[in-house]
């Protein structure tokens, strides 16, 4: 369970119960996030494909076609017909950076993540 969160853009940061911070990231631009998830599996694609047809073909390749994980991306079909896909992060610091230069927050390179990725979620619900 998350003990706090904030919402940037396509970014979702939740401080953990633990303590411990996660990053994810919802993609607006689903086609793009399906590319990316080919490119790191040599999977080849049509780029006349459909959303749809590519995140259809993606999780039956890789996963039980209504789902698959491939790295740090997760595909899923929704009822809808729609794909989603969202990432998560290994580099959970290199993620809180990227964000903090989109919203013009200057951290403290000596921060652990935790320190970091608590007062980055309270500047953004600031905002």
């Amino acid at each position: 369970m998350a003990a706090k969160s904030a919402i940037s853009g396509e970014y979702i940061i939740q401080k953990e119960d633990s303590g411990s911070i996660v990053v994810y990231r919802i993609y607006d631009n689903t086609k793009g996030a399906l590319r990316e998830v080919a490119e790191e599996k040599n999977f080849q694609y049509d780029p006349n494909w459909t959303t749809r047809q590519f995140g259809n073909k993606v999780c039956k390749e890789f996963g039980d076609g209504k789902e698959a994980i491939v790295g740090c991306y997760n595909i899923r079909v929704q009822e809808s017909g729609s794909i989603e896909v969202f990432r998560t992060y290994d580099n959970t610091k290199a993620a809180l950076r990227e964000i903090a230069g989109n919203v013009g927050f200057e951290f403290d390179p000596n921060w652990n993540t935790q320190q970091f990725g608590s007062k980055l979620i309270d500047f953004v619900n600031s905002k």
